[in-house]
């Protein structure tokens, strides 16, 4: 399977999302060029068609996603989608106006699991990530998506977690688009988890009733979408 994830999936994108109304204010960011890395959030698990997706079609850019089912921060030895930092090396040398990335989900379970891999290997990995990121788009503005709060996974791992990668955001001036803090998509909470979530396709489309990881079109257009989009307006005019 190719790094660029370049599915197709048009005929089956819901109107509403394809663009801005022509009445709708100029955020700055039509015609941009963004590059998209990370697991399966990013990438959008079995449909192809993730937050960020929406996202460039509304705002009208040209998204590159390279993301992977299964993708670590950290050198998981069990991640079946690689590292994320594999991802960024692959990728085109030419810079992007806009990085966005997630990451953590999938190490959050590994190292819940495995004695063996540790927060200080996922921090050390994750600083070699943002360093690539860097030494390779030095223009390019980046944005961490840090995703919801997750039902299926340890909670105390997932904070560890989330407080080392903020930390690192910080160093790197990284803008984070906080969609775990800022707005209230909780999959702990069982009814968010079967409204919000989905596993497999229904007619097509992301269904409900999922394990809490991957946001369905009602999880992607109430929580993430709005935050990303806002995080990468307020960048827009650095």
């Amino acid at each position: 399977m190719p790094v660029a994830q370049l599915v197709n999936v048009q005929s089956k994108i819901r109107p509403e999302w394809r663009s801005r109304k022509e009445d709708d204010v100029d955020n700055g960011l039509a015609g941009k060029s963004v590059y998209a890395f990370g697991d399966s959030i990013v990438y959008g698990h079995v449909y192809p068609h993730s937050f960020v997706d929406v996202v460039a079609e509304r705002e009208g850019m040209a998204l590159t996603k390279f993301a992977r089912n299964g993708a670590t921060i950290g050198a998981d030895p069990h991640a079946s989608g690689g590292q994320i930092l594999t991802q960024v090396e692959q990728a085109a040398d030419d810079a992007p106006d806009f990085v966005i990335f997630d990451g953590g989900t999938n190490d959050a379970q590994s190292i819940f699991r495995d004695r063996a891999y540790t927060l200080g290997g996922y921090v050390e990995e994750l600083e070699k990530t943002l360093q690539a990121m860097e030494r390779k788009w030095p223009t390019a503005r980046t944005v961490y998506v840090a995703a919801h709060k997750l039902g299926s996974r340890d909670w105390d791992t997932q904070v560890a977690l989330r407080e080392a990668t903020l930390e690192a955001c910080h160093k790197w001036d990284i803008a984070v688009a906080d969609v775990f803090g800022e707005t209230t998509f909780d999959t702990r909470d069982d009814t968010q988890r079967a409204k919000y979530t989905f596993d497999g396709l229904a007619n097509g489309f992301p269904g409900t009733e999922g394990s809490g990881t991957h946001p369905n079109e009602a999880g992607v257009s109430t929580f993430y979408v709005p935050v990303v989009s806002e995080t990468l307006q307020k960048i827009s005019s650095r």
